[in-house]
């Protein structure tokens, strides 16, 4: 059942209203063939699952994830139960114990599991752990209490692409060229996003997000069609790169 929720929620954003509805049409007569007691079961199950995953997962390469870690990475989200990770990060040798409280999944190219690390020498933080990176897992007996006001999606919407550095978050602004600028008003770059349209036909974006190296892969693909006018050290991640050969813009 949340297999099917999951994919009505992604067809409807990726532009198949008609074939989400008839998805929906599946999944009622699913559950109209369910005796009440077993929906009353399913129902907080599929709410976990959905709000664990986060953002539909976008097409695209993808990172292989063990499907045995993934389960007991659901199952401590859905039971609010302490996970015991094995985790390789790209500056350890070897993967390292980690004690956390898993709060959620954010879901694209990559997979990152959101979680709050009590060992943290800053209480309260959230992390970020990349699902690829997790060699092992296990679920403990031990139960946690997810602060009443952590939102998945607001968290996630901090954020460029999934990954965030915590204390990142800045103004951004970006200018397309006049060239770039239709195709430019075609993207939601971000939830927070102000646009603003130029005398000279450029396109200005400003909003403010964190996950800097996300922006500059992305960027990139724009060649020289961007200028990036803040925060400084991005425009200085970018500047160096930014070509004039691209025979197509993203």
């Amino acid at each position: 059942m949340a297999a099917l929720d999951l994919a009505i929620l992604q067809l409807e954003r990726s532009g198949f209203p008609h074939e989400a509805k008839s998805l929906e049409a599946l999944r009622d007569k699913v559950r109209g063939l369910l005796p009440k007691n077993k929906i009353a079961r399913l129902e907080p199950d599929c709410d976990a699952l959905l709000e664990a995953r986060g953002f539909v997962a976008r097409p695209g390469p993808r990172p292989k994830i063990d499907t045995a870690i993934t389960e007991q990475v659901v199952e401590s989200i859905k039971a609010c139960r302490y996970l015991n990770i094995f985790y390789k990060s790209r500056h350890e040798a070897e993967p390292s114990m980690r004690r956390v409280a898993p709060y959620g999944l954010l879901a694209g190219n990559r997979r990152y599991l959101v979680a709050h690390d009590p060992a943290s020498r800053r209480p309260g933080t959230i992390k970020t752990y990349r699902m690829d990176a997790i060699v092992e897992a296990e679920v403990t007996s031990d139960y946690f209490t997810r602060p009443p006001d952590f939102d998945i999606h607001a968290f996630a919407e901090q954020g460029f692409g999934l990954f965030q550095r915590d204390g990142e978050i800045e103004d951004v602004i970006w200018r397309f060229s006049p060239k770039a600028a239709e195709q430019a008003r075609g993207f939601i770059f971000h939830s927070s996003q102000v646009e603003e349209d130029e005398a000279d036909g450029s396109y200005l974006v400003r909003f403010r997000a964190a996950g800097w190296l996300e922006m500059i892969w992305f960027l990139y693909s724009w060649g020289d069609a961007v200028e990036v006018l803040a925060p400084e050290h991005l425009r200085n991640g970018v500047e160096k790169f930014r070509r004039s050969d691209f025979p197509a813009l993203p």
